[in-house]
């Protein structure tokens, strides 16, 4: 069977901090809750006993953190990690460091609605790369998974493209993953299909 179990980095902001747009130039580290996120990955997977074939990890380092502390809780070697490339988040350009607030107040606020209700790639601020590259790498990555189960650990835009990869997307609308969550794809009959979006892990291991 080829599962996928995707995951989102835990927080990178602490009780005291203003929430803003970060991508990928701003590589921040987790948090305590953030580490406790992904120990609490790390756990669920332990539990579930689950070891997966293989992990994939976005270069920032919230990315490689989460997924080393979840390696070493749930019995991965975690110099085994393969940190990928194609995982990085996307560069957002004039929205970098905004709040949700000042992206509405510089006139932002129709593509941001429909970026976070329908996953719609903005046409001004300047994200980067091209939708068309982060889709061809999204691609890439599922059919290098054929075959296998695995454990990507990467962030909130990246993982809106694998769901928009699977033939049941239209059931999970606006794909965005809180910090600390996980989603399950498998590869059935030629398609690849949601089973579960956004769950804390201990759930999403549950069910499916």
């Amino acid at each position: 069977m080829t599962r996928l179990i995707l995951a989102r980095h835990g927080n990178t902001f602490g009780p005291g901090d203003t929430p803003v747009w970060v991508g990928a130039r701003s590589d921040l580290p987790l948090v305590e809750k953030g580490v406790a996120q992904a120990r609490a990955l790390g756990e669920a997977l332990k539990q579930a006993h689950i070891v997966p074939d293989f992990i994939w990890a976005g270069p920032l380092q919230r990315t490689r953190e989460a997924a080393r502390i979840a390696a070493e809780i749930a019995g991965f070697d975690p110099t085994r990690i393969n940190i990928e490339t194609r995982l990085a988040e996307i560069d957002y350009g004039a929205w970098e460091g905004k709040t949700n607030a000042g992206i509405e107040a510089a006139g932002g606020g129709a593509e941001l609605a429909a970026w976070d209700e329908q996953s719609i790639y903005p046409a001004t601020p300047g994200w980067q790369p091209a939708e068309a590259q982060i889709i061809a790498d999204v691609v890439s990555l599922l059919d290098e998974a054929r075959g296998k189960a695995g454990l990507v650990v990467t962030s909130n835009g990246i993982l809106r493209f694998f769901a928009r990869a699977a033939h049941n997307a239209g059931n999970f609308p606006g794909h965005k993953v809180a910090t600390g969550h996980v989603c399950i794809m498998d590869y059935v009959n030629g398609k690849w299909c949601i089973l579960s979006w956004n769950a804390a892990p201990e759930i999403a291991f549950s069910v499916a």
